[in-house]
């Protein structure tokens, strides 16, 4: 009896209609039964509710039965026949419904065990019970299709063997392809084979199922292993064993290659993803495990290289982080990228130095294909990682390579805290040979020695201290080291007995407060207090009176309702442009040989108190510290990075006339604010003043001064504000250029000490310098502070 026309499964959508069928069929087997696989109703809420929201689907695996307890994402219903009830799903076993690999007579689902198995066409299968099969008229029909049962093949799959341990029926070799389009044969022997490959052969098969016997192949695997396993696939009899995808990555993680073979032949996707295996392919487990000739195998078969699992990690960042150099090699010789990042921003080189596998670093640096300064989502570059789990040898290597220690993570901590933190006082000292900045803060103000004190790692603690770590810095909760280390530890008694020898000498903060940041003085040349002969002020003062023009409605002001970036900015326009840029510095092309008025946003603009163009009036923001110098007095240096052009300080004092600078005995800290004004004004810092008074001249200066304009347009008193004219290292002294007329003056007095091979003011300059005429100062303003000498009175006399 012809069966009836069969459906096309694999075109066919889902529907809630059901399947449309063919008005052509003959009237005998018009009641005949067919599946509903592919059709779905509506979602009830009763059934979902009684299915406690989870699959309903059960497995039948040699008579037993299991129960999926899986949570469902779609709540249309689905089942095999209507001789089932309907059933919830998860999207594991919807698809499997889908394909047709559940039972209509039973509703169990077939995807392990025995079972018949029709194929209406190569790429259709039906599974079913045997005793499930629909019976008419004495003959016996897939529940599916409606196509004779005869026709079906009893077939065997294999539960998914996580032990991976070998059947005794694949200890005497692999199953041979014999079935069409490259599949195993599964038939028992009362169904009739496909042909196998006849004859003998004089080598190895070129290739089977896309694997080739590439003439660079796995460097780990010998090439008779692999030539005799692929003889052995087209020489063994077809077997009826089949294996669940799950396997492959199972046997490629236990390093089971002749099994791996096996299920490629049989058709097995390479990247099948286990999704309780974080979604991981064959190949994340091959290189994991370092089966380099698996890795070969895999990839021969169309294993993608850039498969990610759900942390984003791809095969070559395993075998990096497990230490298999020959898997490394040959997956990079494969083309695997050394430059993926993972969900955390780790790269190869990331994980390989935290794990402290020196020669995965080290065969990755020699490649050249890495960033070697690459950060990952933390800021941590490789010499972090390594420096943190203490891999000296690492940490020499990275350094040979150029690593660069001044790079900041997310929370501004360099190498040295890390190395702090893990108490190795070989890679810190290693650091500080390699001039890492030791009075470098994080986001939290601490230093590398708050870090040592805390964790109490006395050796830290004593090495820099020995390098002239700053025991009174304080972090933004206000704790000196000495506050972070525990009481009575070793760490403590250290930082106690050099505090003891030096509070005499150092102040925490010479401002009391009115900076936005303190500033420490410390002296550790000689014994002299820090200075205390002037007030210090914020801001510069009178003692006279001055008729400075405050008039709120004589000031001109911008309406900018953004940031004050456009050229229709009044302030800017008044400056010639906006001269800072978002992040407060001035602009590159700004003129430091002959800087231009800057007048900023004042409070009678309408813009933002946070507009780009308020930056002197917003404050000093710069860590500094006052310091002895061995010849040159008091100083000031930075204790952090400074960029070109930010703004340091403003030059603050006792605002005179120049009538009353004339009267002034000491003269040395005389600032005038414009020359060429017809009533001359001057900053006199020697009563009253800031830590621009300390500034030392320099001949190749790293500061310089410029005129600005914030709460009144008076030009006649403008705010003396000075900038970074280069990038300024942390413990880098500041200074700036005192002008030529100075020291025309003071020459008789002290020469230069700057230091530079370029100075024109030490004693031999100065000697053919009052030869010549001396030319009037063109770029500072004249009478400047004198920090040069050592011997300058630090009181009213």
């Amino acid at each position: 009896k012809t069966a009836p026309p069969s459906i096309s499964h694999q075109t066919e959508p889902l529907s809630y209609a059901g399947i449309s069928g063919t008005a052509a069929v003959e009237d005998s087997v018009q009641e005949l039964p067919l599946c509903t696989c592919r059709m779905e109703t509506p979602k009830s809420r009763e059934i979902l509710i009684l299915a406690d929201r989870k699959c309903m689907a059960t497995e039948s695996v040699y008579g037993q039965l299991t129960r999926c307890q899986v949570a469902v994402q779609k709540h249309e219903m689905m089942r095999p026949s209507n001789s089932v009830q309907l059933l919830v799903l998860c999207e594991d076993h919807r698809n499997a419904m889908i394909k047709h690999q559940c039972c209509p007579g039973c509703g169990f689902f077939c995807r392990a065990g025995t079972f018949m198995e029709c194929q209406p066409d190569v790429s259709i299968s039906h599974r079913f019970h045997r005793a499930c099969a629909s019976v008419l008229k004495g003959q016996s029909f897939c529940p599916h299709c409606g196509e004779e049962a005869s026709k079906a093949m009893e077939v065997t799959i294999a539960k998914a063997d996580t032990t991976s341990t070998v059947p005794q029926t694949l200890t005497q070799g692999p199953a041979t392809p014999g079935a069409p389009e490259g599949k195993a044969d599964t038939t028992t022997g009362r169904l009739n084979t496909a042909a196998t490959c006849g004859g003998s052969r004089s080598g190895p098969p070129q290739a089977v199922m896309g694997l080739t016997m590439a003439p660079t192949a796995s460097p780990g695997a010998s090439k008779e292993t692999l030539e005799s396993i692929l003889v052995a696939l087209n020489s063994e009899k077809p077997k009826k064993l089949r294996f669940h995808p799950k396997q492959l990555y199972f046997s490629a993680r236990q390093g089971e290659l002749k099994k791996v073979l096996l299920m490629l032949v049989d058709g097995i996707d390479p990247n099948f993803k286990m999704e309780t295996q974080n979604k991981r392919t064959p190949l994340h487990a091959a290189a994991e495990a370092g089966f380099a000739e698996i890795c070969h195998v895999l990839i021969q078969a169309g294993a993608n290289l850039s498969m990610c699992d759900e942390d984003q990690r791809t095969p070559l960042m395993e075998a990096c982080e497990n230490n298999h150099m020959e898997t490394v090699r040959y997956l990079m010789r494969a083309g695997a990228s050394t430059r993926h990042r993972d969900v955390e921003g780790f790269t190869c080189l990331h994980l390989a130095a935290k794990s402290g596998h020196y020669k995965i670093v080290e065969h990755l640096l020699s490649t050249g294909l890495v960033d070697i300064d690459c950060q990952d989502d933390g800021g941590w570059t490789a010499i972090i990682w390594a420096t943190e789990y203490k891999h000296l040898d690492q940490v020499k290597l990275l350094l040979r390579n150029g690593a660069d220690i001044s790079i900041r993570d997310k929370e501004e901590n360099i190498c040295l805290h890390w190395a702090a933190f893990s108490g190795s006082v070989e890679i810190a000292e290693l650091l500080l040979d390699a001039h890492s900045d030791l009075h470098a803060v994080n986001i939290h103000g601490d230093s590398p020695l708050h870090i040592a004190a805390r964790e109490n790692r006395m050796e830290c603690v004593t090495l820099f201290l020995s390098r002239g770590a700053d025991i009174f810095l304080k972090n933004r909760e206000g704790e000196s080291p000495l506050d972070c280390s525990s009481p009575n530890s070793r760490a403590w008694g250290a930082l106690q007995a050099n505090k003891r020898s030096k509070e005499a000498k150092n102040i925490n903060d010479i401002a009391r407060g009115h900076e936005r940041v303190p500033i420490p003085c410390v002296n550790a040349v000689d014994s002299e207090p820090c200075p205390n002969g002037y007030k210090y002020i914020p801001e510069s003062c009178f003692t006279c009176p001055m008729n400075v023009d405050r008039n709120i409605t004589r000031l001109q002001y911008c309406v900018c309702k953004e940031d004050c970036s456009t050229s229709i900015c009044m302030c800017g326009q008044l400056s010639l442009r906006c001269w800072y840029d978002k992040a407060g510095r001035l602009l590159p092309e700004f003129n430091q040989e002959q800087p231009p008025l800057i007048f900023e946003c004042n409070h009678a603009c309408s813009c933002w108190r946070t507009c780009k163009n308020r930056v002197v009036q917003n404050g000093m923001r710069i860590r500094l510290q006052l310091f002895r110098t061995s010849k040159k007095g008091w100083g000031v240096r930075t204790l952090q990075d400074i960029p070109n052009g930010t703004f340091i300080s403003e030059y603050v004092g006792e605002i005179i006339t120049e009538m009353e600078a004339q009267t002034r005995n000491n003269d040395t800290y005389l600032f005038t604010l414009d020359d060429k004004m017809r009533n001359q004004y001057c900053i006199d810092a020697r009563f009253y003043g800031n830590i621009s008074r300390f500034f030392n001249h320099m001949c190749e200066p790293n500061l310089f001064a410029c005129r600005v304009f914030t709460t009144h347009q008076d030009l006649r008193f403008p705010h003396i504000a000075f900038f970074a004219c280069e990038n300024i290292k942390a413990g880098e002294e500041l200074g700036f250029h005192y002008g030529d007329t100075f020291w025309t003056v003071k020459n008789k007095a002290f020469s230069c000490e700057c230091g530079s091979s370029k100075c024109m003011y030490s004693s031999a300059a100065m000697t053919s310098l009052q030869a010549d005429s001396t030319p009037e100062d063109q770029q500072q303003p004249s009478a400047l502070p004198d920090t040069s000498s050592p011997t300058r009175p630090s009181s009213p006399s």
